[in-house]
């Protein structure tokens, strides 16, 4: 199957940030977290992949103009967790996409859609890489 897209999205990096971590950030996350795994959450540090979550809905991700089905839905994402996140930290990330795919299941056509973020701290080193996929379907 041919996916008409706007190909030149692949591999264009999109930045946003900066996302500034504060005490007050990291009280109300693990406010919110209390019940959830306290693993992940250490004084004034917290584990990356999960703060990171918070400003996943803030990313710019461009519009690929997909030429395929009318239902869009979230199909998972993996984490890398490569350093904790401290208050006074600062934040920045990367976002690209990386792959446009058609496949054929039980219900039909599928296109999936990979985005690839990478969050960096003040000093530009790698707090967290995260890959997350999207499907369009028709329905």
């Amino acid at each position: 199957m041919n996916i008409k897209y706007a190909k030149k999205e692949l591999d264009r990096e999109y930045y946003s940030g900066p996302f500034l971590i504060t005490e007050k950030l990291i009280a109300q996350f693990k406010n919110l977290n209390i019940a959830k795994n306290q693993s992940t959450i250490f004084d004034n540090n917290v584990s990356s992949a999960e703060i990171c979550n918070l400003f996943m809905p803030s990313l710019h991700k461009p519009d690929i103009k997909i030429e395929f089905g009318n239902l869009v839905f979230f199909a998972g994402q993996t984490m890398d967790l490569l350093s904790d996140v401290s208050s006074g930290d600062t934040l920045t990330a990367s976002t690209k996409l990386s792959n446009v795919y058609s496949k054929t299941g039980r219900s039909g056509k599928m296109v999936f859609i990979e985005w690839k973020i990478i969050f960096k701290n003040q000093k530009d080193e790698y707090v967290s890489k995260i890959k997350e996929s999207f499907v369009r379907i028709e329905t």
